[in-house]
């Protein structure tokens, strides 16, 4: 849920998880919620400020020789004429910043309007060169936004680690408020954190250890109680007459408001203002797919499986002769999943786990560290040595290239389940099943590390509502990003490990670096 309204979006608040169910003392939670308001959006601006110097001064350190020094004078100018193209477009504020199109347009936007400043002053006593300055505004278009993508990956991984969160109120005591509660709680990266309810609890709520109040005339209490600074209104949960009350109240108290109309399955994307005499209407566009779009995806299937699977021919050659020599086995692991329209499919992969593995589940299960149906083991006794090193880099996934050859796979995709864990999937959920899995996915660079099962629910089918052959590029971007990022930390993690054999490790010992022993849930069991 992207933060629409909110108008004071890049403040610290409570390092508290919002899981947490116990309230603090009122000072605490003000204090918590306070310090350091401005703290990441400084640290946005100094990224912004470095993606430019970055881009303009190459223009002038490649022309300082040959040009007039006058132009460092006037890439300067055109630096700090982005700033504020890009601080009048809004682009320091999470409504915008938390809708990457219209970021990505805003970004564009300013950036040109530098550009054009770079020009007309190149025309004061010097002979402009408009190549050169398109050049190095198409550079800093993409170097803000390179920058920017990263930085949204740094914060949602602090805000995972339950930290940089806004802690807010959601007003409204329904089952709507039990939905959202379970979201925002369980996925921390969304960047929120539930100070209390204001509402008359119902059966079934789970939310049994936060502050609570009956009614809307409480919500600026509970706010100073809690450290809270926003409200989200639950519509559904109150009457016309509560609601103008609930947004009066919270406005007129300083406090952040966003309504949510209990519309959730609903894509955002599809979702659209209408106004109607000066009220908003919500229209929800129908889901369409264009058969051109499908095939281009095939073909962008194909080819990108292609090109990847050439490159990594030696990378596989290797990984298939470490397999073979690590011990006795197969070097390729077959497993069933479910695959489109709910047939079953052989995904393939590296061997990664020991020959008995499937018998040894048992032994297993009390590691699992997700939350329903699905299983994650991060220390897993069964992986071999090999098998974690391939697993830490995903090339033991590598041999599933073939499966997109063939059409069983994509590379992008809801990744494929098992089929004891599909038994357990609702009606809704079994939507998943109108794509062919992917190698990787919305769930996987989104929540990977979620142990959630409604992060998991809620992602794969928002990449069915809401696919584009742009999510899809999105999507393959972050992977390699992700990858190459934990490549990294597995190599570093290799070169500080002091030599020892694993198995005179304790069991939560091993070093982050080496934790990644399964990027999709794709399981040797």
């Amino acid at each position: 849920m992207s933060s629409t309204i909110e108008e004071q979006p890049l403040q610290l608040a409570s390092p508290e998880s919002p899981g947490s169910r116990s309230s603090a003392p009122a000072a605490t939670a003000q204090h918590a919620a306070r310090p350091h308001k401005s703290s990441l959006r400084q640290q946005l601006v100094a990224g912004d400020v470095l993606a430019l110097l970055s881009t303009w001064g190459t223009l002038v350190a490649l022309k300082w020789g040959r040009g007039d020094p006058k132009l460092a004078a006037c890439a300067g100018a055109a630096l700090v004429v982005t700033l504020a193209a890009m601080r009048y477009e809004g682009l320091y504020r999470a409504r915008i910043c938390a809708l990457r199109s219209l970021e990505a347009v805003r970004v564009t936007v300013s950036c040109l309007v530098g550009t054009s400043t770079f020009l007309v002053l190149q025309l004061v006593g010097m002979k402009p060169d408009p190549g050169e300055a398109l050049a190095a505004g198409g550079a800093s278009v993409a170097t803000v936004l390179l920058m920017r993508w990263r930085y949204g990956r740094w914060l949602k991984a602090r805000r995972s680690a339950s930290r940089n969160l806004r802690t807010v109120l959601l007003v409204g005591a329904n089952e709507d408020t039990a939905q959202l509660w379970t979201i925002l709680s369980e996925e921390p990266s969304l960047g929120y954190r539930v100070g209390g309810v204001v509402g008359l609890p119902f059966a079934g709520a789970s939310w049994n250890g936060i502050p609570k109040r009956a009614g809307v005339p409480a919500i600026t209490e509970l706010a100073a109680e809690t450290g809270a600074n926003g409200v989200i209104v639950i519509a559904s949960a109150l009457g016309p007459h509560e609601r103008r009350a609930a947004v009066a109240s919270s406005l007129a108290a300083g406090l952040h408001v966003q309504v949510w109309p209990g519309s959730y399955g609903m894509s955002s994307r599809r979702t659209r203002f209408v106004p109607v005499s000066g009220v908003p209407l919500l229209y929800i566009e129908p889901r369409k797919v264009a058969p051109w779009q499908l095939a281009l995806k095939r073909a962008m299937d194909l080819s990108l499986a292609g090109i990847v699977g050439l490159l990594m021919m030696p990378v596989m050659g290797a990984a298939a002769l470490a397999v073979k020599f690590s011990g006795p086995g197969p070097v390729i692991y077959r497993s069933k999943r479910v695959g489109r329209h709910g047939e079953l499919i052989d995904v393939l992969k590296f061997r990664t786990m020991v020959p008995d593995a499937d018998n040894r589940l048992a032994e297993v299960e009390r590691l699992n560290e997700r939350r329903g149906p699905l299983f994650k083991a991060t220390y897993d006794p069964r992986v071999t040595k090999v098998g974690k090193l391939l697993r830490a880099t995903s090339v033991d996934e590598l041999p599933q290239l073939w499966n997109v050859i063939k059409g069983t796979m994509s590379m992008v995709g809801p990744r494929p389940a098992l089929p004891h864990e599909v038994a357990t999937f609702d009606a809704e959920l079994q939507r998943r099943h109108e794509m062919r899995p992917g190698i990787t996915g919305l769930w996987q660079v989104e929540a990977r590390d979620n142990p959630s099962f409604s992060a998991y629910r809620r992602l794969d089918l928002s990449y069915i509502d809401d696919w584009s052959l742009s999510l899809d590029v999105a999507i393959l971007a972050s992977t390699v990003h992700e990858l190459t990022v934990r490549a990294l930390k597995e190599v570093a993690s290799l070169l500080r490990r002091p030599r020892k054999s694993q198995s005179s490790l304790p069991a939560r010992t091993v070093e982050d670096g080496a934790q990644a022993i399964e990027l999709d849930g794709v399981d040797e069991t």
